[in-house]
């Protein structure tokens, strides 16, 4: 939910706005798009999409703290270097 003073998020959102697309073989890739603040009366919705669903499908489920965590972390591992080897004598012996 916006704080009215600053325009910015003031909670964690209560749902994450995913587009579903399948494939050939059936199966449903989930693509996070964006996310979703209860309002404080509990009768609506404030939604933040970062881009639209081709298909104009939009599917909302709930935040889960292990889920958001989880994606944070597989985030954070795809923006680190990969460790190099500095040890190379394992070569296994292959001819070149």
């Amino acid at each position: 939910m916006k704080d009215q003073d600053n325009n910015t998020y003031s909670k964690k959102p209560d749902f994450v706005a995913y587009t579903v697309q399948q494939s050939r073989d059936g199966k449903g890739y989930w693509n996070r798009i964006g996310a979703a603040w209860e309002h404080r009366d509990g009768k609506g919705l404030e939604i933040d999409l970062a881009s639209l669903p081709v298909n104009g499908r939009l599917t909302l489920r709930e935040m889960r703290e292990e889920r958001m965590q989880s994606y944070e972390d597989e985030r954070k591992e795809s923006t680190e270097e990969p460790e190099r080897h500095q040890d190379r004598s394992h070569d296994h012996d292959r001819a070149r």
